[in-house]
C-alpha cells in the first residue's frame, strides 16, 4: 500500500510543482462508459454461460504549458454473471497486475460479481525542443503491423481483447531524442512485479519513403533482444512488418534462440472497403495452454505472442453507410487443425452514442500440456455492447 501511494504522490507532486514555471495550465476529461452483455457456449443447444460488464473510463490530462503535461487514467469495470462464480480465482485475478506498482482494486466483491477500479495510466512529461521524457504508467508502443507486434516488448496485448482499446500499460521511464524531423533515438526502462528489468532502445529513421526501426536491448532480465520493424507502401498498399530475435540471457552458448516475426499488408478502396492480411511465425510457439480461452485474456510477454508455429489472418471491413461498419476477420491454425472467425457490426446512434455486435468463434485442436492427449474444442462467444463517449 504505501509504495503505490508514494508512487501516485511522486509522479502527481512533480507536475504540480512546475504549474508556477509554466504559463495558463489546463486540465482535460475524455472517457466513455459503456455496457456489453456477453454469451458464452460451446454447443448452441446446450448450457450458456451470460455475463456482463459495465466499463467506464476516466482519463484526466494536465497541460502545464510549453514543456510540461501530465496525465492520471482510471478503469473502472462492474464484472457479474456465471464466469466469475464457474472459475476459481478469477474475481482474485481481475485486481492483480503485472507492473511494478500494484493500482488495481477489487472495491466490492462477491460470489458472482466484482467492481474493480484500476490505474493503468499515470505519467508526467517534460518535453524540450529534440527531446521528451516520461516517468511513470504509459504505454510503450514500438509495434508496426496491427494483430501481432513482435517488436512490442514492453506491454504485448491480445487482438481478441477488443474492449480494452488503450492496452496496457508499463511502470517506466522513457527518453526520447529527435535529431531531425525523420528520426527518433528512444530508451526506455521498465521493471514488473517481479521486479525484473525490461530494457531496450530504438532508433527509427525514414530511408527510401519507408520508415525503419532497429532495437536492442534485454527482456525481463532474461533474454537478450534484438528486432528491426518497418512500415511503408507498395502500390498504394501498406505494407509492414517486424521481426525480433530472443536469446537467453544465461547459457548463451548452449542454448538456442527464439525467433519471431510479422509481416502484414492492407489496402484501402476508394468505396472504404479495406482489405487486409497478416502472417505470424514464431521458431518456438507458446504451448503451456490448457485450453484456448487461457490465451484470450492476453500473453504475459511477448515471447507468448504464437501458441502455433505459424498463423495466417485476414479481414476485411466496410462502410455500409456514414453510420453503420462492418467487418470481418478470421485467422487459419495449421498445426492446430483450427481456425477463428470474428464478425463485427457498428451503428452510430449519436455522434458519441454506439451500438456494436461482435461474435468470436474459436474451433481448434488443442493438445494438452500435461497429458499430451488432444482434443477439438468449439466455442462461441457473442458481445453486444452499447457506448457513450465523452
Amino acid at each position: 500500500m504505501q509504495k503505490y501511494c508514494l508512487y501516485i504522490f511522486l509522479i502527481l507532486s512533480s507536475s504540480l510543482t512546475v504549474t508556477g514555471q509554466e504559463k495558463s495550465p489546463s486540465f482535460e476529461l475524455k472517457g466513455y462508459l459503456s455496457n456489453m452483455q456477453s454469451a458464452m457456449f460451446e454447443d448452441p443447444s446446450e448450457d450458456w454461460i451470460i455475463d456482463n460488464l459495465f466499463h467506464n473510463r476516466l482519463n484526466f490530462f494536465w497541460y502545464g504549458g510549453q514543456h510540461f503535461n501530465a496525465s492520471i487514467q482510471f478503469r473502472n469495470r462492474l464484472m457479474y454473471g456465471e464466469t466469475l462464480k464457474l472459475i476459481p480465482g478469477y474475481i482474485d485475478n481481475v485486481g492483480k497486475e503485472d507492473g511494478l506498482f500494484d493500482l488495481s482494486f477489487n472495491l466490492l466483491s462477491g460470489e458472482s460479481y466484482v467492481l474493480n477500479s484500476t490505474i493503468d495510466r499515470i505519467w508526467f512529461q517534460y518535453t524540450t525542443e529534440g527531446f521528451s521524457s516520461t516517468l511513470g504508467r504509459q504505454r510503450i508502443n514500438w509495434g508496426q503491423t496491427f494483430v501481432w507486434n513482435v517488436n512490442d516488448v514492453f506491454n504485448v496485448y491480445s487482438y481478441f481483447d477488443f474492449d480494452y482499446e488503450e492496452r496496457p500499460g508499463s511502470d517506466a521511464v522513457r527518453l526520447q531524442f529527435y535529431p531531425n524531423y525523420t528520426s527518433t533515438i528512444e530508451l526506455a526502462v521498465k521493471i514488473d512485479s517481479a521486479h525484473k528489468v525490461t530494457a531496450a532502445a530504438r532508433y527509427r529513421f525514414n530511408v527510401f519513403s519507408y520508415d525503419i526501426q532497429l532495437l536492442a536491448g534485454i527482456l525481463s532480465e532474461e533474454d537478450y533482444l534484438g528486432g528491426i520493424g518497418w512500415s511503408g507502401n507498395i502500390g498504394g498498399a501498406g505494407f509492414r512488418g517486424e521481426a525480433s530475435y530472443f536469446h537467453p540471457k544465461y547459457n548463451f552458448r548452449d542454448t538456442s534462440g527464439m525467433f519471431m516475426s510479422s509481416v502484414g499488408i492492407d489496402y484501402t478502396f476508394p468505396n472504404t472497403l479495406m482489405l487486409q492480411g497478416e502472417y505470424l511465425y514464431s521458431s518456438k510457439p507458446y504451448t503451456s495452454l490448457y485450453g484456448i480461452l487461457d490465451y484470450y485474456s492476453g500473453p504475459l510477454t511477448v515471447k507468448q505472442l504464437a501458441f502455433t508455429e505459424h498463423t495466417i489472418f485476414a479481414s476485411g471491413s466496410y462502410q455500409i453507410t456514414p453510420l453503420f461498419y462492418a467487418s470481418l476477420s478470421g485467422m487459419y491454425f495449421p498445426k492446430m487443425k483450427g481456425y477463428f472467425i470474428g464478425p463485427n457490426l457498428s451503428y452510430n446512434i449519436l455522434s458519441n452514442l454506439d451500438l456494436a455486435c461482435f461474435l468470436q468463434y474459436f474451433n481448434v485442436e488443442q493438445e494438452s500440456p500435461i497429458t499430451g492427449s488432444k482434443s477439438r474444442q468449439r466455442i462461441t462467444l457473442w458481445f453486444l455492447r452499447l457506448k457513450w463517449s465523452f
